[in-house]
């Protein structure tokens, strides 16, 4: 299969132009104005998406899990024994209700087809001393690590605690998604390692700067109230900050991709990452 997106081959960043639809067609369970400014951003926020029975059932397992070190594959922060994120969460319950009728036809609309889930993970970020996401893309990740070909694919993020700049709410760069920043290879570093810590597909400070010149942009703090739904396009650069409030802040992601888009043979040549972490065998979302 042709490599649209080469990247971690060699030591130079490079970008390329997006080759891609961001969206197909327009979910009805969003306002013309919400899929626009997807569709022109990368991102959009949703507000009170959810109900609070759902977000009162998230919260009180993702608690569970977080205290007892149960439930599903979890790993920790790279410079203590806390949890940082737990994986394959949409296996449970509590999480798989969120994924309702509405959000299964959203991710029908914007990827323009059947979809499954790539990914299910909960982030935490203990207070004070949680560390926070360098920029990146995560398709860069998929496409190198996973073999996703194409960027038919998109997050979307249960707001489970409110996301204030104060605890590390997520930032975006508006426009992002329409350029592919080829990184350089770092090294051989681990599945885990990469996800407790990423340091491999991290753009340079310089290559941050290009974007924002490109697009005429700035970046975008995503403060938002538990309930809220965020949709963002696998491409969009982001990025958060450490939490430096003493209370913990949780947010659930749903990773939905496209069953056409589904994945072939890591592309930097390696072996597919664990299935918590890309999922190998989809499962059609009805």
């Amino acid at each position: 299969m042709k490599d649209n997106y080469v990247t971690r081959k060699d030591s130079k960043f490079k970008i390329t132009k997006r080759k891609e639809k961001t969206v197909h067609k327009n979910p009805l369970e969003l306002t013309l104005d919400q899929i626009n400014d997807y569709n022109s951003n990368g991102f959009v926020v949703v507000k009170n998406f959810f109900s609070e029975s759902q977000i009162s059932n998230a919260k009180t397992r993702s608690e569970e899990i977080f205290n007892n070190n149960i439930g599903y594959i979890v790993n920790k922060e790279p410079n203590s024994n806390m949890v940082r994120s737990a994986l394959q969460v949409h296996l449970l319950n509590e999480f798989k209700s969120l994924i309702d009728k509405r959000l299964i036809s959203i991710s029908r609309a914007i990827l323009g087809g059947k979809t499954y889930l790539h990914q299910s993970r909960i982030n935490y970020k203990h207070g004070k001393s949680a560390n926070g996401w360098n920029w990146h893309s995560d398709f860069e990740t998929w496409h190198s690590k996973d073999g996703m070909s194409g960027m038919n694919c998109f997050t979307a993020m249960a707001v489970i605690d409110n996301n204030t700049v104060e605890n590390g709410c997520i930032n975006f760069i508006p426009k992002s998604h329409n350029s592919f920043i080829s990184c350089p290879k770092i090294g051989d570093v681990s599945p885990d390692s990469e996800f407790s810590e990423q340091t491999e597909g991290v753009p340079s400070d310089l290559m941050i700067d290009k974007i924002k010149s490109k697009y005429n942009t700035d970046t975008f703090n995503a403060v938002c109230n538990s309930g809220d739904l965020v949709l963002f396009d696998c491409n969009t650069l982001h990025y958060s900050g450490s939490n430096t409030t003493n209370d913990k802040r949780t947010n659930v992601y749903f990773v939905f991709n496209g069953i056409e888009n589904r994945l072939t043979n890591p592309f930097d040549g390696g072996s597919h990452r664990p299935q918590e972490m890309a999922c190998t065998n989809p499962v059609i979302l009805n």
